[in-house]
This record gives C-alpha cells, sequence and structure tokens, in this order.
C-alpha cells in the first residue's frame, strides 16, 4: 500500500512540474515582441511608380535592415499629409520626421537654394549629379540647419522638358503665344519670359484640368511627371529642353536626428548614400518607360537641335545674372558660373 501511494504521489509531482513548465511556456508566447526603439514618419506627394517614390522605399528598407528593425519608417505618400510646402513646413517644426520636397520649396526660407533652378545650370545628368553630390550640392546643405532640417540626399527627378496642345517647339519662335504652366516660382517666371512663352504659374494638381479646357496650352516637367499627371492625354507634343533638373530633397528633422544614438545616426547617413547610388538608376529606366508611354498615347517627342539649345542658354542668360546679387557667390563658382 505505501509502494502504491509512492508511486501515486510521484505521478502527482511530475505533472505538477509539466503543467508548470507549461505555463511558463504559454506566458513566454504571449509576452510582446520588443517595436522599435524610433519611427520615422517621412511624407511626400509622390504616386509610387515615380523614381523618386521607389527611391523612398529603397530608404525604408535600407534604414530597417541597418538598424536591425531599431528605426521603423512609416511612409505617408500620395499627398496624405498635404503639399509639399505642408510637408516642409511639418520637418522644420518636427511635427513629422522626415519628408521629400522639390528643391524649389527650400528658397522660401534659403534664397541661395535658386541656384538649382537657374537655367542651364546642368548640363547633363552627369554634370548634376558631380554638382550635387560635390561643393555645390554641401554648401546648400550646410544652410538648412537653420531651419533645422538635415538633407539626406538628392534624388534624381529628370530634366525639365515643356509639353504642350499647340504644336512643336523647334526654335525660339515657337514659344511665342503659348500660356505655360509653372511652378509657383518667381525664376521659373523670369526664365519662360524670357523664353518667349506665357508663364502661368499653377498648382500640379489644376494642370490636366487647364489644359483640356484651354487655360493653358502647356506644362514645364519633367517626363515621369507628364505620365504621373497623364499630360499625354491631352497634350500632343513634347520638347527635351532640358533648361533645369527637377531633384527632389530628402531630409529629415535635425534635432530628432541628433536624438538618435550615433550608431543610428550612421545608419540614417548610410541608408541615404545607398539609397541615392540606386534611385538614380531607377530615375533613368523611369524616363525612359514614361516616354514610351507617351509615345504610345500619340503624343511627339522632339530632341533640341543644338542651335536650338544654344538659342535658349543666350536668351535666358539675363536671367542667370540678374541672381548674381540674391545667391553667394561661393555657390555661384559651385555651379561654375
Amino acid at each position: 500500500m505505501k509502494k502504491v501511494l509512492s508511486i501515486i504521489l510521484c505521478l502527482v509531482l511530475i505533472m505538477s512540474m509539466m503543467t508548470a513548465c507549461g505555463g511558463d511556456q504559454e506566458e513566454t508566447a504571449a509576452a510582446p515582441a520588443e517595436g522599435p526603439e524610433y519611427t520615422i514618419k517621412f511624407a511626400h506627394i509622390e504616386n509610387e511608380f515615380t523614381a523618386c517614390a521607389q527611391g523612398v522605399q529603397v530608404f525604408k528598407k535600407y534604414i530597417e535592415e541597418g538598424s536591425g528593425g531599431r528605426i521603423a519608417v512609416e511612409i505617408l505618400g500620395s499627398g496624405s499629409m498635404g503639399g509639399e510646402r505642408e510637408i516642409l513646413e511639418s520637418v522644420t517644426m518636427g511635427t513629422i520626421e522626415g519628408g521629400m520636397a522639390m528643391s524649389s520649396l527650400f528658397t522660401t526660407y534659403l534664397p541661395d537654394w535658386n541656384i538649382f533652378d537657374l537655367p542651364f545650370v546642368f548640363k547633363s545628368r552627369e554634370d548634376w549629379a558631380a554638382k550635387v553630390d560635390g561643393e555645390m550640392g554641401q554648401l546648400l546643405a550646410a544652410e538648412t540647419e537653420s531651419i533645422h532640417v538635415k538633407v539626406l540626399s538628392y534624388f534624381d527627378g529628370g530634366f525639365r522638358a515643356i509639353s504642350n496642345t499647340k504644336r512643336p517647339i523647334l526654335s525660339m519662335d515657337d514659344f511665342k503665344g503659348i500660356k505655360c504652366r509653372v511652378g509657383e516660382s518667381t525664376l521659373m517666371i523670369d526664365t519662360h519670359k524670357a523664353l518667349g512663352d506665357n508663364p502661368i504659374p499653377m498648382s500640379f494638381s489644376e494642370i490636366y484640368t487647364a489644359l483640356q479646357q484651354g487655360t493653358i496650352d502647356g506644362v514645364d516637367t519633367s517626363v515621369i511627371y507628364v505620365q504621373d499627371g497623364n499630360f499625354q492625354e491631352v497634350a500632343k507634343y513634347c520638347t527635351l529642353t532640358n533648361h533645369t533638373a527637377l531633384q527632389m530633397v530628402t531630409f529629415i528633422n535635425q534635432d530628432f536626428f541628433d536624438s538618435l544614438p550615433e550608431d543610428l545616426q550612421q545608419v540614417v547617413i548610410d541608408a541615404a548614400d545607398k539609397t541615392t547610388v540606386e534611385q538614380r538608376v531607377i530615375a533613368v529606366e523611369v524616363d525612359e518607360k514614361a516616354m514610351q508611354v507617351m509615345t504610345d498615347a500619340g503624343m511627339q517627342i522632339d530632341v533640341p537641335s543644338q542651335e536650338f539649345t544654344d538659342a535658349m542658354i543666350a536668351a535666358t542668360a539675363p536671367v542667370v545674372d540678374g541672381y548674381r546679387s540674391q545667391i553667394d557667390a561661393a555657390v555661384f563658382e559651385a555651379a561654375g558660373l
């Protein structure tokens, strides 16, 4: 009898231990996983197929991988946080941590940034990359500390072209009488007046309807944004004037960046550097696809002759000279002007 009782007690003890172990496993399984230490809310206005929106996705990947999950990037795209002006303002104030906007948005705070939109500063994509990655880009990036913003990279948004509903633009005379939408920038207005058309400042969202209704005849933007706005449906001619580059700037709130541990600051810098290389490859591919979409829609795409290009450079030279008093001489020199 004693032997039977001993066996029963042993079984009870073993079962109690197993239950206890099982309970520990359940508690362990139920314990919440550790989340990221930091989150970067990153806003932009682009549709996902553009080269710049794809670049933001690459940046997110490198940040999250490089930090081992310690930093999460939450992308707020397609204008969900407002326009580019609102995005830049939000990052300067620290309402959101990061964003992307056209370089021209920075001129509100920093006049030297007008250098980006001066006509024919950049001769080619290679020349553009050399200048924005070199002394010129570094000088301008250093200025943004005054608005609590750190520049991460300059994304390639393509060179600007002029699309219109009226006729091919193959000479200076062809500009005459064309009502061309430009960005809300005094410099862009001055450039188009020098070329000889009639510039009309307008937000991007209004362009398609304005082309349909004849409020404007043309639009100044790079080919990927022609596709982005479906302007090939209403504008039948496009001239690759390449008069200015369209660079998109990615940036982060300086105070937030400074709050990161040094190792994570380096992760952000490394991610931006690697992303820049990949984004510029994507930009060339996206431009080629955009021009195919435009051609398939029946759009005529023309490349200016060297004689026409030289005439545009000569016509807009006074615009460049007119900004010498407004832009730091060191920036002008770094731009090769």
